[in-house]
């Protein structure tokens, strides 16, 4: 005997079907060359205020996540640049005969301090700025917000770490002075002056990283070597009585007079260390030359203007670029 369903097929042919809802239409994205520009900076600042707090919360979270707010964090960040410190005092002095003994000595490990404390903040910076972009690839690809937010908040995460060696440039101004005179204040102006300045390169590192990734790679060779001529571990006056005895040749001379960040330098070193010819005595001139003020402030504004354009007109490009 033939059963229904061999005759009319399975039961599930039989029953009705409920119709298939239409499928939305399929979300096609589609990325246009454009013409590089900068957006409308009115409404672009206006969102980086707003969200400022994230700024400063990723720094804070960065830190927590390498354990330098612990106390032992903040001590390695003190104790690491006076390692170092020491070090390049023994190279500078065994090998370059710089230092002398006794004050001389002193002078020149304080000055070898200032520097290093103030270009590894620099450092600091713009290599934290450059890995910015790339390290936040999943946030840029499934977030619209402001780029510049992210080399922002690696620029507070330096200054964090940079604080802590403020302890130690306060220990030697008193141990140098004796007590603290309005000269101290040039700090304030300097340290602006030096964020700004570190903030553009690291603005234009950050962009120029993501379009050349070996830039990662290169960055901390290229740093080292521009550690090497400013006046960080050879003061500005040293290499001009070298010259001028013959030892080293004119093009050193010329490198440190026309080097950006030397300005800046220097003026840490007048107020902390001084600049007369016996710095820790009194009579020491502690107040940095208004000539040198002005060249830093000038190229800190051009550092900022141009790592902002240059950052600003391609950061559209990134999330295509990553």
């Amino acid at each position: 005997m033939a059963t229904a369903t061999s005759e009319t097929g399975s039961l599930e042919d039989t029953r009705p079907k409920t119709p298939e809802p239409p499928r939305p239409a399929e979300q096609v994205h589609v990325f246009e060359p454009y013409r590089y520009a900068l957006p409308k900076l009115g409404p672009y600042f206006r969102d980086v205020w707003a969200r400022r707090q994230f700024a400063t919360h990723m720094a804070s979270s960065t830190l927590k996540g390498q354990h330098f707010d612990s106390f032992f964090g903040q001590f390695w960040l003190v104790l690491n640049p006076m390692l170092l410190a020491l070090v390049y005092f023994l190279l500078t002095s065994v090998l370059g005969g710089q230092s002398g003994a006794g004050t001389s000595a002193m002078n020149h490990f304080v000055g070898l301090l200032t520097g290093l404390f103030a270009f590894f903040y620099t450092r600091n910076v713009i290599q934290f700025a450059a890995s910015s972009i790339t390290g936040g690839g999943k946030m840029i690809i499934n977030m619209s917000f402001p780029k510049i937010l992210l080399p922002l908040s690696t620029t507070f995460t330096a200054m964090l770490t940079y604080f802590p060696t403020l302890l130690v440039y306060a220990c030697f101004y008193i141990g140098v002075h004796h007590s603290v005179t309005v000269n101290i204040l040039w700090i304030i102006p300097i340290f602006i002056i030096q964020t700004v300045f570190s903030f553009g390169l690291g603005l234009l590192f950050a962009a120029v990283t993501l379009y050349f990734r070996d830039m990662s790679t290169l960055l901390p060779y290229v740093l080292r070597i521009w550690m090497y001529i400013t006046p960080v571990l050879f003061s500005l006056n040293y290499v001009k009585s070298e010259v001028a005895a013959g030892k080293l040749p004119h093009a050193i001379e010329a490198v440190y007079k026309w080097d950006p960040f030397s300005p800046i330098i220097n003026s840490w070193n007048t107020v902390l260390v001084g600049n007369g010819p016996r710095p820790f005595y009194h009579g020491a001139s502690y107040a940095p030359q208004l000539s040198e003020i002005l060249i830093g402030a000038v190229c800190a504004t051009l550092a900022l203007v141009v790592g902002a354009w240059y950052f600003m007109s391609r950061e559209r490009e990134f999330a295509v670029r990553l």
